[in-house]
């Protein structure tokens, strides 16, 4: 069993008035006169070619293609405008985040300098950043972005983008409060798709699986998750019970959305033919939270 989880002048006669009036009328050309000439300024800094893929240098995320949780994936992005010193230094820092469908961000910036010297063969030369990241096992799908930005650190210039892509897997709603969801049963534990009818005979083995979500955070996204089964008949008597079922203690950068739990029962071959409710009460120790929820699977 377990959880898969920012001069005034005074002013004394006419004289005083003339002299401050000549000095009114030859202000407006010495400071002009004294103006320093400044160079033309160039196009400004810019990104380009952002692209997300599957592997690194691949072709781009396409149409309907998507990443799927827990994989890894790979975004680069060029500049373009940078200052090219009279040596040749080239210095530029990049920066890389990636949000989850729900504006969370899986993963601390990953910053990315270039520093380089170009010769005059280089001229055609464009920086490219690069950036791997990995998906979270446990994460929403949906649309995710890419935020980028660069810095010329000799221009003090910088630019900016956001990149969408699609990620595939599967989905549980939040919830403000401790919650248990999609409370499952299943022929086997291999099984993708639960029982339309949760029927078994005597004998067989009965898989459930579920979702807890809705707990809070400590610091650094602690999380303390942990569930009780029990079993009782169509009577209400007890016929099984475990505390603590299992735990799930962890902290991470990426706040879990939820935790995923699952468990087995074996029917004995004499278990009456009766209808049966499984109780799963999940306890969210940070947020001091408990909730009970019930569900039914038949024995024939």
């Amino acid at each position: 069993m377990g959880f898969s989880f920012f001069e005034r002048f005074a002013g004394f006669g006419r004289f005083t008035r003339i002299c401050l009036g000549a000095a009114l009328a030859v202000s407006p050309l010495s400071a002009q006169a004294s103006r320093p000439k400044t160079a033309p300024a160039g196009p400004p800094l810019q990104t380009t070619a952002a692209t997300v893929s599957q592997f690194e240098d691949g072709p781009g995320l396409e149409g309907s293609q998507k990443l799927v949780v827990g994989e890894s994936g790979f975004f680069r992005f060029s500049v373009v405008n940078f200052k090219t010193a009279d040596t040749g230094k080239v210095q530029l820092t990049g920066r890389v985040q990636v949000f989850d469908s729900r504006g969370t961000p899986i993963a601390p910036v990953d910053e990315v300098p270039i520093a380089t010297k170009l010769s005059e063969e280089d001229k055609d030369w464009r920086p490219r950043f690069h950036s791997q990241f990995q998906l979270p096992a446990i994460a929403p799908p949906g649309t995710y972005k890419v935020h980028y930005e660069v810095t010329d650190e000799q221009s003090h210039q910088k630019a900016s983008g956001d990149t969408n892509f699609a990620v595939d897997g599967r989905d549980v709603a939040a919830s403000d409060t401790l919650t248990v969801r999609h409370i499952d049963f299943y022929r086997s534990a291999d099984d993708e798709m639960p029982l339309k009818v949760a029927a078994y005979r005597p004998g067989e083995m009965v898989w459930v699986r579920f979702d807890i979500t809705g707990y809070k955070y400590g610091d650094q996204n602690a999380m303390d998750v942990s569930y009780d089964v029990t079993v009782t008949d169509a009577a209400g008597k007890q016929l099984f019970a475990q505390e603590n079922a299992a735990v799930e203690k962890s902290q991470a950068f990426y706040p879990q959305p939820w935790v995923p739990g699952s468990f087995s029962l074996t029917l004995q071959q004499d278990t009456a033919k009766a209808t049966y409710s499984v109780a799963i009460t999940a306890h969210d120790a940070m947020g001091k939270q408990n909730v009970t929820e019930k569900a039914d699977f038949r024995v024939e």
